[in-house]
């Protein structure tokens, strides 16, 4: 048998749990209503004289008391609200199966009635006493009949029902039916396959479940009738023995008795004091055990993308070596070769005064060849459309092919060749800095090993919120230099920026438009690059009025922090600027919002393209346009969804909104 193999609840497994939970939640005080999964709820309900318990609520596979509930969101989403409306303060006074079908029904004090569907595409409606439906969750719509507000609330069509079956009614089926007996109980019956196995295993007659009824004996039916009825009974009387059967993984089924069919299978059976413990037990376990797998499938990606990282590394320090060594080589050339490279320059540059042509002068150079004359013998080629003589040198090692431009000297060509292999050694030294940083995060992973889900590490993890940095209480970003931009979006942050985050040796920038945020690039001493202030410069104008205002561009002026003014003479929110200003021109409004991994998770990032571009997995591109910031966000957000594993646990849609500037939008396009 296979760990998990339980999906949804059967038609017993209702029975089993109506029964339980009419006897433990009559009278209970509804609560709250939580939404803690996409298709998942929580209720707290209150029990007199035992307190507070929750019931997990999984339209179209479970419901059941559960001990270890999801941890409830920060925020109560919609659905939860609505809910909490027409359910939050109403008592239960009864749980009932509908017929023999997977639907629970909570008959309310208030007079409204509780539905929930464990069919396939199943839901939860709440009927008001005149049977329309006010709440449901989700919302269907079926070929006859929709289980949404407003509308009538039909139950589908019945399936059979064992329970209304008496001994004739019970014969005559099986005589009258063209399938075998097994597929007679499980369909026309409806058993169901796993229990019409376990009625004829009891009855002694397994070994005939492919026959036809017919083929049977009076005796044997008898004897299937009565298996079938003790069956039944043990279930709706409550004479349960909540089982779980234990498999390498984990657990295969969850049964409110002991199933001698699993018996057979030699599996090892765990009996809980509730069956409401027992499908807690499974669905928690299967919740964990599939973190887990998708904790060490993580844990592979992750190792993976370290091997990967590491092979790259070692390939750019390699070429950067390389590129080095041959530059330093080239240069040692030109100066022990020096003045015969000179005098050939001197003499090329004199063939040219006279009036030769570069093909020309190469035509004669081809043809000197072999003349014995070293000057000739040294030139490999002239590249006349780079105005080049390619030169074979004898180097430290051996010879060496070096390009020397002809209208420079010999000392400035090999002073550059050294400044650039100086230049291409210390981003190797950076890189490999990277490459041994990288290999200890690798080892630090491969010492660790998959890591190992618990309930109560998992619990924090579902629910925790990324511990973000200091600059995401703003409009922020990161430069592809990697510098930290913040940006006010009010009065209020626009002050708190000037007078606390604003530090000597910052830059702010301000777009030429009214009420403008500040924007401070944080540079820490460090020497702005143009590509920085330029990016500051675009998120400046985009996330002013300007975007609102559908403007496609906006002058930005920028400054260092020396030259503002943050006197008590400065109105609030506000600078006076001394000293002159640096401008950007016609600065065209146009930003990305993307998906940011960051330790922990992910975050959004709004900002410039380029920016966005440099450090985030995914992005979309906007302008200002037409469409509803919440809309474009939506859109954003089933894109990114699409490339971002688990995204949903770290991102909302209201973060995409708050990463984009104010007013609406035109998505260009994602990438």
């Amino acid at each position: 048998m296979q760990a998990w193999a339980k999906d949804a609840m059967t038609s017993f497994d209702v029975r089993a749990t109506a029964r339980e939970l009419d006897s433990f939640l009559e009278g209970a005080l509804i609560d709250k209503v939580y939404q803690v999964d996409e298709g998942e709820l929580k209720i707290k309900i209150h029990v007199p004289g035992l307190g507070s318990h929750y019931l997990a609520v999984e339209p179209g596979r479970r419901v059941h008391l559960t001990w270890r509930p999801k941890p409830s969101p920060e925020r109560p989403s919609t659905v939860s609200q609505a809910l909490r409306k027409v359910l939050s303060g109403d008592r239960i006074e009864s749980v009932s199966q509908v017929g023999f079908d997977r639907i629970l029904r909570f008959d309310l004090r208030s007079g409204n009635r509780l539905y929930v569907e464990l069919l396939p595409k199943g839901t939860l409606a709440v009927v008001n006493e005149d049977g329309v439906i006010e709440q449901a969750f989700p919302t269907r719509r079926f070929r006859d009949r929709a289980v949404v507000p407003g509308e009538e609330y039909r139950t589908p069509e019945s399936p059979p029902n064992p329970y209304e079956l008496d001994e004739d009614a019970l014969m005559k089926l099986l005589l009258e039916s063209e399938r075998d007996v097994v597929r007679t109980l499980a369909v026309e019956v409806g058993l169901g396959g796993l229990y019409a196995e376990e009625v004829l295993l009891r009855a002694g007659l397994f070994e005939d479940r492919e026959k036809h009824a017919s083929e049977l004996e009076e005796e044997d039916l008898r004897e299937l009738y009565e298996t079938l009825r003790d069956l039944l009974e043990q279930i709706s009387e409550g004479d349960l023995r909540p089982t779980l059967y234990k498999v390498e993984g984990g657990y295969a089924d969850a049964t409110p008795i002991p199933l001698e069919r699993y018996r057979e299978k030699g599996v090892e059976l765990v009996e809980k004091e509730t069956f409401q413990r027992a499908l807690d037990e499974y669905y928690v376990r299967e919740f964990l055990a599939r973190e887990e797998e998708k904790a060490r499938e993580e844990w592979e990606r992750e190792r993976k993308r370290l091997e990967r990282t590491i092979e790259r590394q070692r390939e750019s320090v390699k070429q950067l070596e390389a590129k080095a060594r041959r530059l330093r080589e080239r240069a040692n050339a030109l100066y022990m070769n020096y003045q015969l490279v000179d005098g050939i320059l001197r003499e090329l540059r004199r063939a040219e005064e006279k009036g030769y042509s570069l093909e020309e002068i190469k035509r004669r150079i081809m043809e000197a060849k072999g003349s014995g004359i070293e000057e000739v013998e040294r030139i490999v080629d002239v590249d006349v459309d780079n105005r080049r003589v390619i030169l074979k040198l004898e180097g430290e090692d051996g010879e060496v092919t070096v390009p020397v431009p002809l209208d420079e000297d010999v000392h400035s060509v090999a002073s550059e060749m050294f400044d650039r292999a100086k230049e291409l050694e210390r981003k190797a030294e950076r890189a490999r800095e990277v490459l041994e940083e990288k290999e200890r995060e690798l080892e630090r992973l491969l010492e660790e090993g998959p890591p190992e889900v618990k309930l109560e590490e998992l619990t924090v993890q579902l629910t925790k919120r990324r511990k973000k940095a200091w600059y995401e209480r703003f409009r922020w970003f990161i430069s592809s230099d990697g510098f930290v931009v913040i940006g006010g979006s009010d009065a209020h942050t626009n002050e708190l920026i000037l007078r606390r985050y604003l530090e000597d040796r910052d830059i702010l920038v301000h777009a030429h438009v009214h009420g403008a945020p500040h924007v401070v690039i944080k540079t820490e001493g460090k020497e702005v690059p143009e590509r920085t202030l330029e990016e500051a410069a675009v998120f400046a104008a985009s996330y002013s009025r300007a975007w609102r205002w559908g403007l496609k561009a906006a002058d930005v002026y920028w400054v260092p922090a020396e030259q503002v003014d943050k006197s008590a003479e400065a109105p609030h929110g506000g600078a006076i600027i001394r000293g002159e200003r640096n401008w950007f021109r016609r600065v065209e409004l146009e930003v990305a919002v993307g998906i940011q991994e960051v330790e922990g998770g992910y975050r959004v990032m709004g900002g410039p393209v380029s920016a966005v571009k440099e450090h985030c997995l995914t992005y979309g591109v906007l302008v200002p346009g037409e469409e509803k910031k919440s809309s474009v966000a939506k859109r954003l957000f089933e894109a990114f969804k699409e490339e971002v594993e688990n995204l949903r646990r770290y991102v909302t849609v209201d973060d995409i909104m708050r990463a984009m500037p104010p007013g609406k939008a035109r998505l260009v396009k994602t990438c």
